[in-house]
């Protein structure tokens, strides 16, 4: 498949450094309550992690589990976080098969820019649901994913399964 330059990204990251966050890690924002959690898409969120849809998705319903600690490999949190993060990942997969009624999961991590991280210095979980046929037409034969996606009602749907989860 031909590589899609792909400048939204860095239109996605830019349009998060706000200037009373001048810097700040659009991860790490998520975390300071200075927007609402609908505004971010945070559909759950604790002292440890948080949970959110991703503005950016390979399909609808791209999920990023995010530990509150700014570090750049799993292995530099602690062992309560990253228990935290595995059972955060599990809830949500179970959750997005309920909710979205996905025929599978895609689940991982790009650690570091080199394997294709976005955001390399702030380590995250993905979770992304696969339907039949999410690959198409275009992708097949065009190089291309098209994504139909309202991030907001994705955001309404799941809302409610995350409101009482227990982590």
């Amino acid at each position: 498949m031909d590589k899609l330059y792909a400048p939204w990204r860095d239109q996605y990251v830019m349009s998060h450094i706000k200037k009373d966050h001048a810097g700040a890690c659009v991860f790490c924002v998520v975390f300071d309550d200075q927007e609402s959690d609908e505004q971010r898409y945070v559909l759950y969120k604790d002292a440890d992690v948080a949970i959110l849809l991703n503005l950016y998705p390979y399909n609808g319903g791209h999920l990023l589990v995010v530990p509150v600690d700014h570090v750049e490999n799993l292995y530099d949190l602690s062992e309560a976080v990253q228990n935290k993060l595995m059972q955060s990942s599990s809830v949500s997969m179970k959750i997005i098969k309920k909710a979205l009624a996905c025929e599978a999961i895609n689940f991982g991590a790009n650690i570091g820019r080199v394997a294709g991280a976005g955001i390399p210095e702030h380590v995250h979980l993905h979770i992304v649901p696969r339907f039949s046929g999410d690959t198409g037409f275009l992708t097949t034969v065009g190089d291309t994913k098209q994504i139909s996606v309202d991030l907001h009602r994705v955001y309404q749907t799941l809302k409610p399964y995350f409101e009482n989860i227990q982590l």
